[in-house]
């Protein structure tokens, strides 16, 4: 019987693992425990996936394998105890190991994950990054010196293990036909199903129409007509079975089997104007055709909407990494420690996390909603330096991230002292942000003056929409 490697993992990781992680993260541990529920047979899942029943898969997952540190299974509690540089290396190892194994779908799983756990996609990220050196080092100390076709004998025997594992719509995102989760392989098996039934059906009512035809024959009754009503009877009955399956598989596969429905209304007439032996086998022939050409146009078109969607998401992936460029090199003990901020919602810290989570779309602009200035000054008010600290912290995750910061006020005073009094603002945000530990090339600050007004400079509240600072990240 083949070992469980998520019972071993439940064993001898989750727990410290969720323990140790929850705390470096600033997460709950149930938050933690839930996604790591998920986690590990995702990562199993595309393992197995790719290398159960596939030497050249196998080969190149046992490559992974051989250069993971499995030593780390001895001491989780060590790898967090001797501070973020020992993480960091948990972290770069994980990062290097999920782009070998999953490419462009790591965003995808974040985002499936976080929004069942409840955690932030940032700290799901950094916990995903954690888990998967685990996985192959389980796999590492499993597999030994048995080389591939002990890996592929491992692999294979977790199929059933994962299955019901695997969390809603994981097996989809994933593609893991081989494991009955891939939405197009599910289209597929529903079509063909479908197809197969109504072949079954139309073949079955066919050969009991021949057999009381031939019967009603043989013995010389009178019952011919009978026989030949009682074969239109189950060819019509045939029909519309058949017609229903294949209603039921054009639901699941698309409006490409309208044309079916005709070809199983023939084979009905047909039924309707007698059976002979070589009608029916014609029927047959043609059921048989009409089938077997219908589970070829499902699979050819099933593999195109599988191209036509993987060609979309990697122009998606493609777009995404355009416009977050900036954001490709991370620190990820920085990162982490986002996770215990708690964003005021529709603060400058907010929307720019809301746009990293995002996929980076939109023009990457924030505007301090809860930053204030004393009356006429730069001097920022209080409590309201808090909004520029937050986001220092999203710049230090994302070291290679500058940003334009643009001062604003609104169109009472003098024009000049205006714009004046913006770009001292804009500086002293700056100023904030350096004194957090950014670095000041990477800030570019402009006073405006009372341009670019986003409300009536006519009213009180719309005066204080324009006294406003925007920071814009540079592309």
């Amino acid at each position: 019987m083949s070992v469980n490697l998520l019972d071993l993992l439940k064993d001898q990781v989750t727990g410290s693992l969720v323990s140790n992680a929850s705390k470096f993260l600033g997460t709950s541990s149930d938050n933690t425990s839930s996604a790591i529920s998920s986690i590990f047979p995702a990562l199993l899942g595309k393992l197995v996936d790719q290398g159960a029943d596939d030497q050249e898969g196998a080969k190149s997952i046992l490559d992974l394998v051989k250069g993971t540190d499995d030593s780390i299974l001895d001491d989780i509690g060590g790898i967090f105890s001797k501070g973020s540089g020992s993480v960091n290396g948990l972290l770069n190892s994980g990062s290097g190991l999920l782009s070998a194994l999953l490419g462009n779908k790591v965003g995808g799983i974040v985002d499936l994950i976080a929004g069942s756990s409840g955690m932030k996609s940032s700290a799901t990220s950094s916990l995903l990054k954690m888990a998967a050196p685990f996985i192959f080092g389980i796999i590492k100390r499993q597999v030994a010196n048995k080389g591939i076709s002990g890996l592929m004998g491992l692999l294979s025997g977790q199929k059933n293990h994962v299955k019901s594992a695997l969390p809603a719509g994981m097996g989809s995102l994933l593609g893991l036909s081989s494991l009955g989760g891939d939405l197009i392989g599910k289209a597929k098996g529903a079509v063909g199903g479908g197809v197969d039934a109504g072949k079954r059906v139309v073949g079955g009512s066919m050969d009991a129409g021949k057999k009381v035809v031939g019967g009603t024959m043989d013995a010389g009754k009178k019952v011919v007509g009978g026989g030949v009503d009682a074969g239109k009877k189950a060819m019509g009955g045939a029909a519309n079975m058949a017609g229903s399956a294949v209603d039921t598989a054009s639901s699941a596969g698309g409006s490409i089997f309208k044309w079916l429905i005709p070809a199983v209304l023939i084979l009905g007439i047909a039924g309707y104007f007698g059976l002979n032996k070589t009608g029916c086998n014609a029927i047959d022939s043609a059921a048989d055709t009409v089938s077997n050409t219908a589970g070829s146009v499902v699979e050819g078109a099933g593999d195109m909407a599988k191209g036509a969607a993987d060609a979309a998401g990697d122009a998606a992936k493609g777009a995404a990494d355009m416009v977050g460029g900036a954001f490709s090199n991370i620190n990820e003990a920085a990162k982490g420690a986002l996770s215990s901020i708690k964003f005021a919602a529709g603060s400058a810290g907010s929307q720019m996390m809301d746009f990293i989570d995002g996929g980076f779309k939109g023009d990457g602009k924030v505007t301090f909603k809860n930053l204030t200035f004393a009356s006429g000054s730069a001097a920022i008010s209080g409590s309201t330096a808090a909004e520029v600290d937050n986001l220092a912290a999203i710049l230090k995750a994302y070291p290679d991230v500058k940003i334009q910061i643009d001062g604003y006020t609104d169109s009472t005073g003098n024009a000049d002292s205006n714009v004046t009094l913006s770009q001292s603002r804009a500086d002293a945000v700056k100023s904030r942000l350096v004194a957090q530990g950014i670095d000041g090339s990477r800030l570019m600050t402009t006073g405006h003056g009372a341009a670019n007004p986003v409300a009536s400079n006519d009213t009180k509240e719309g005066q204080a929409q324009n006294r406003r600072i925007e920071a814009t990240i540079l592309k």
